[in-house]
């Protein structure tokens, strides 16, 4: 097992920029084969004003030599014991100096231009609290694959509606202002994952957010991703996608925009999971996802209709470069349609 200082920040205080414009929060757990190159491909970044707070929830391998060993003095490291990756990043965001925060995950990369790209919108227009782009996917060795992470919002100027129809923010494609986090009191530590939709759903009650159509990150697939269909953790991501917008309309005061989509939010969502399960081949899960999806619906041949496009999409055509183009032709089209009837 790798030894730790007790202390809870390991790197000397004198190290520490004292006042960065940016804050990339990184948690990590046992990610030693992929932290050095996460860390590389933001310390090459053209926009220079940063710090990064990695946060060790508890790894047992190399990770803590690796991170220590980088000489840098934007990059600290502070350990904690294993309590999962939201609560990780509530460490990073407690302790980042920087007026605005960004999200990696210890496996993924940056491309050189994110922060200087999407800094310079924030920096621009004071009205904004969040902007986000696009991630493509990469292979455990870093092929590039055809799967894209980011989509524009649903209904235009309508984030809150367009989150809680499906989660369209790259979380490592993105960049906001630290006071937004702060007025919400930071992220659910009760889930295992989408520790990051649930935000910007809150987010979105009192923030101005916006897309950029550009790919500046890579996010890594492989098999020990918790979120992989072969992760111990998976049936707990999958189901708290459910009991993240469950939970949500429970409250007493959800807002008039999230009421108008409830049904369709919840269709929306029974069918993900739904998807999720058969794309691992749990038959049965995916079945009684798939008649929850229609249950739930306001229009059950629709949604019937759509589960059978959707499960085409995210099975088949997400995996090919031409079938990705042909649905972001699609969904632009689509969009630029229903913002003129609206």
């Amino acid at each position: 097992m790798q030894n730790h200082s007790p202390s809870l920040e390991e790197n000397s205080e004198n190290q520490v920029l004292s006042s960065p414009r940016v804050s990339v929060l990184l948690p990590t757990f046992n990610r030693a084969s992929y932290i050095g190159e996460t860390i590389a491909s933001v310390l090459v970044q053209s926009y220079r004003d940063f710090e990064i707070v990695v946060v060790d929830d508890g790894s047992t391998d190399q990770t803590a030599r690796i991170v220590q060993s980088i000489a840098d003095p934007r990059v600290r490291y502070i350990y904690q014991p294993n309590r999962g990756v939201a609560a990780a990043l509530n460490t990073a965001w407690r302790a980042a100096a920087g007026e605005y925060l960004a999200m990696i995950g210890s496996d993924d990369v940056w491309l050189p231009h994110l922060l200087a790209e999407l800094e310079s919108v924030l920096d621009t227009d004071s009205t904004l609290d969040l902007v986000y782009a696009r991630a493509q996917g990469i292979d455990a060795y870093g092929k590039p694959l055809p799967q894209i992470l980011g989509a524009p919002p649903k209904f235009p100027d309508a984030w809150l509606a367009s989150l809680l129809y499906g989660d369209c923010i790259c979380g490592i494609a993105a960049i906001f202002r630290r006071r937004c986090i702060a007025r919400i009191g930071g992220f659910d530590e009760s889930l295992v994952a989408n520790e990051d939709w649930d935000l910007w759903i809150r987010m979105a009650e009192h923030c101005r957010f916006a897309y950029r159509p550009l790919i500046l990150a890579r996010f890594r697939m492989h098999p020990q991703s918790l979120t992989g269909g072969r992760s111990q953790h998976y049936a707990r991501v999958v189901l708290d996608r459910v009991r993240l917008i469950e939970h949500y309309y429970a409250r007493a005061d959800v807002p008039a925009q999230a009421l108008e989509i409830k049904k369709i939010a919840c269709r929306n969502v029974h069918m993900d999971v739904a998807i999720r399960y058969l794309s691992i081949g749990q038959w049965r899960m995916a079945l009684s996802f798939f008649f929850r999806t229609i249950r739930v619906a306001p229009n059950p041949i629709t949604a019937a209709i759509r589960v059978l496009a959707v499960t085409i999409f995210d099975l088949y055509l997400s995996k090919t470069g031409w079938g990705v183009r042909l649905v972001d032709v699609l969904v632009e089209r689509r969009r630029k349609t229903d913002h003129k009837v609206r």
